[in-house]
């Protein structure tokens, strides 16, 4: 089956030009939904790492403003259409999550023959701070999600308090929530904050909607983009091996990498909290590059420009946070 669309990403944006959200709300919705379909069947080899495509995005605005769960909507309504992704329930306990987990485990054949077992779970949450529940009792579950980001090739094992030791299969997670500055920083302890869960998040801001729409109805041009999406969704739903990087970015990466200087005094975010999120910035970027690729082709290849853009989409991000 060949797509219809010759970037995903971008016509998803255009299809959500009709409405309310704010613009930088619905990019993100995309990324976080390609990530939500390619699940854990896709990495990029790092030498003796590996790099899944997950993110955790947090959309941030003041209540009613940006009409950030309004976008989320939009989202599920896509994720919800490939049977294979998973998602949870938007204020479960840990105990319940880690449940959704195993009970999500798949076999997958991939390209090379092997069968590969693993638990992709999406999270999607229009309150974040119902979601992680009190900052009194919050603890288990901020220290679950920064433990579970990085999508450990082992199964992950934990104890319950009537059944024992629990396993599961290869750990993927994606997040997609939204929450105000206000309900934030109260869901927040000092702990997850600099080097904890903070530095393992994108925030998004925004102060405004991308437009009035008194009624957001669908014409038939985009009744019929919509189709197309869901169609070329499911194709990359059924991605699947090991990303490589083309000869060209492949040395470019290397040299990009080490002129890097996570503690660059010019950093667009000075703060020293975020000095733990500029330690993981080049790992963003090759995350969303990958979503980048996907968005355009079967082929998983990340070529230079690929890496450029994902480079453009966290330097937006950098200026809001």
């Amino acid at each position: 089956m060949s797509r219809s669309l010759p970037d995903w990403l971008q016509a998803y944006q255009i299809f959500q030009t009709n409405t309310e959200p704010a613009a930088i709300f619905d990019k993100w919705v995309g990324y976080s939904v390609v990530a939500a379909a390619l699940r854990k069947k896709v990495h990029l080899p790092l030498g003796r790492i590996k790099i899944y495509p997950n993110l955790y995005i947090v959309f941030v605005a003041e209540p009613g403003i940006a009409r950030k769960s309004q976008a989320l909507s939009y989202g599920i309504s896509f994720m919800s259409s490939i049977p294979e992704i998973i998602c949870s329930a938007d204020a479960v306990t840990k105990e319940a999550m880690l449940d959704d987990l195993e009970n999500c485990a798949v076999d997958e054949l991939m390209p090379d023959g092997e069968t590969f077992r693993h638990s992709s779970l999406s999270i999607i949450s229009k309150e974040f701070e119902s979601f992680l529940g009190q900052k009194k009792e919050n603890t288990k579950m901020l220290v679950l999600l920064t433990d579970l980001f990085d999508c450990q090739e082992l199964p992950w094992k934990y104890r319950t308090k009537h059944s024992g030791s629990n396993v599961i299969p290869s750990v993927f997670i994606n997040l997609l929530a939204a929450t105000t500055p206000d309900s934030l920083a109260s869901s927040l302890p000092p702990t997850a904050v600099g080097g904890g869960l903070t530095s393992r998040i994108l925030f998004v801001w925004a102060d405004g909607k991308k437009r009035k729409v008194p009624k957001p109805t669908t014409t038939k041009e985009e009744e019929r983009l919509r189709e197309l999406l869901l169609k070329d969704l499911y194709i990359i739903s059924r991605m699947a091996g090991n990303f490589s990087f083309s000869k060209n970015a492949d040395a470019a990466w290397d040299a990009w990498y080490m002129s890097y200087e996570e503690g660059d005094p010019n950093r667009i975010c000075k703060d020293p909290s975020f000095n733990g999120w500029y330690s993981r910035k080049p790992m963003y970027v090759l995350k969303i590059a990958m979503l980048v690729a996907a968005s355009k082709s079967d082929n998983l290849v990340l070529t230079w420009d690929h890496i450029e853009m994902a480079m453009k989409e966290i330097a937006e991000l950098e200026v809001y946070m």
